[in-house]
């Protein structure tokens, strides 16, 4: 019988983890609530996040929300997005087959992984999506160090 390490990285892991969530979700919350146009899942703000060298992005997908009814702010590290939706119109002779659209208020908040410099930040909104450009502020670019020898460091040789 061969002994197996355990590797809290792998994928596996994840899986089981994710397996778990689910498991328990499912549990707590009937499948029918959990796609109700009412639930908190349903009205959630799918995001994507990237960062360059200068700046993180982060898109929104907001289907169905004009620019009127999108707010965005920044607070100590805490990026909060907020978007309306209006229910539209029903009438009492119609027969619901499927509805799986959320309405109402979305919110989300996120801690970014670095500081912005939040007076030049840029936003954008085109096709249901909102895209954020959160330029990095000069504290969080990287930096290189320049690396010398005892000697250029004592006599005031080395630059930066």
């Amino acid at each position: 019988m061969a002994v197996e390490r355990w590797n809290p990285f792998l994928r596996d892991f994840v899986s089981l983890r994710d397996a778990v969530d689910r498991l328990f979700q499912e549990s707590v919350v009937s499948p029918e609530r959990l796609f109700s146009p009412t639930s908190a899942m349903a009205l959630r703000l799918p995001l994507e996040i990237y960062e360059t060298p200068e700046e993180i992005v982060v898109r929104a997908l907001t289907p169905g929300v004009t620019s009127d009814n999108l707010e965005v702010n920044y607070q100590q590290g805490v990026l909060t997005l907020r978007a309306r939706t209006q229910t539209p119109e029903t009438h009492d002779d119609w027969t619901w087959h499927v509805r799986e659209f959320g309405y109402g208020e979305m919110v989300r908040s996120i801690t970014l992984p670095k500081e912005i410099d939040a007076d030049r930040a840029h936003a954008e909104f085109q096709d249901g999506i909102l895209t954020l450009r959160l330029p990095k502020s000069e504290q969080a670019k990287p930096k290189q160090i320049r690396v010398g020898t005892p000697t250029q460091i004592g006599s005031g040789n080395a630059t930066s």
